[in-house]
């Protein structure tokens, strides 16, 4: 089998860690790909350009909504046999879920990667037990589990979810980051930047991100007089709460919400902040390092698997807010540090966190999987 069919299932289109592996995977893999997926987003649009199937799905939601899901389930269930796919390969809890479900129920082996697993998350609330006796459940149905950190690896077999099938980590990879010469600037956006530090972050303003920590260490570091400016780039949830704390201490900040651009402008940004709750291995962390930009971050998930704690930036124990004000002062006031740090940020980016390397290992995956050879 040389060129075997594979069908990508993730629940949303919108744009962010998880769909860019699926575009990158969809791209870059020595098969007939096609994807899976809710409706209405920048991956439709991305995978299209490409030349890639989509099958949009209006049933898939984040949100746990059993009649809808079950018809998201007969849905996906009707694509797989008609279309005779020979591996399904499934992306974030809901798709991972109905996707491996039906997958089965199609007589069709499956993938699942864990980007972060689905009972980090604190918003699902009495639900996370749940979600934990589910993946245990879901892994016998299993063929390969991939886990994108050692952490998320050790989480999963912690509680018993790698038991019963294959497993294997493989860290997240991009691809080379190309900026334009007329790319878009901070400057267009916030007036008076140009001469002071910038710190801050692209970040969905959601609880897992933390985003009012990312304020909160900005307002101290300016009122012990440093020449620091906040800019946040994303929408979400928190965002009025987030401007309300601006208004209210009068914090020299900018949210920009969501930027078609954010990428060019993240190049302006001199510091990046990730006080994250919770993390599988971030694309925002890779993109920083192939950009050459240090890091301060809280020590979840897979985040310390990426950063070198005092080469590419620093990790903090988690929610050790006065350290993590500390290790963002430092960057602030010492721009050849940030240098140094940047230029073995960008070198630890090419040696470990490319796409080719990535996708290499997740075509291991499949021959494995299906009995071909990728030589």
């Amino acid at each position: 089998m040389s060129c075997p069919s594979i069908l990508h299932v993730i629940t949303r289109s919108d744009w962010g860690g998880a769909p860019h592996i699926v575009q990158l995977l969809a791209e870059g893999t020595n098969a007939d790909v096609a994807v899976a997926c809710g409706p209405g987003g920048e991956l439709i649009d991305r995978l299209e350009r490409s030349g890639i199937r989509v099958y949009e799905q209006p049933h898939f939601k984040r949100s746990i909504e059993p009649m809808n899901d079950i018809r998201e389930l007969v849905s996906l269930y009707r694509l797989m046999r008609r279309e005779s796919f020979d591996l399904v390969h499934c992306h974030s809890t809901k798709a991972g879920l109905l996707g491996r479900i039906a997958a089965s129920l199609a007589g069709i082996p499956s993938v699942f990667t864990v980007h972060g697993w689905g009972f980090y998350n604190t918003e699902f609330g009495s639900f996370r037990k749940a979600i934990v006796s589910g993946e245990r459940l879901l892994s016998r149905w299993t063929d390969a589990i991939v886990c994108v950190s050692n952490d998320d690896h050790r989480q999963g077999m912690t509680r018993s979810i790698l038991s019963h099938t294959e497993d294997v980590v493989v860290h997240n990879g991009i691809a080379p980051i190309e900026i334009p010469d007329d790319r878009e600037h901070l400057d267009n956006h916030v007036n008076s930047i140009s001469d002071s530090t910038v710190i801050g972050a692209i970040a969905r303003l959601a609880p897992q991100k933390n985003p009012l920590t990312i304020l909160k260490a900005g307002k101290r570091i300016q009122d012990d007089g440093e020449d620091v400016v906040v800019v946040l780039i994303g929408d979400g949830p928190l965002m009025e709460e987030c401007q309300e704390y601006v208004d209210t201490h009068d914090v020299d900040a900018h949210l920009l919400g969501f930027q078609e651009h954010a990428l060019e402008l993240l190049c302006d940004i001199n510091t990046f902040l990730l006080p994250s709750r919770f993390e599988g291995l971030p694309l925002t962390v890779i993109e920083c390092l192939h950009l050459g930009i240090p890091i301060v971050a809280y020590d979840v998930g897979g985040v310390a698997e990426a950063i070198e704690d005092g080469e590419t930036g620093y990790i903090v124990p988690e929610d050790d807010f006065e350290q993590f004000v500390e290790q963002v002062r430092t960057l602030a006031r010492e721009p050849d540090r940030r240098e140094q740090m940047g230029e073995q940020a960008q070198q630890t980016a090419a040696e470990r966190f490319t796409a080719e390397r990535m996708v290499t290992e997740y075509e291991r995956v499949y021959a494995d999987i299906l009995g071909y050879s990728t030589l």
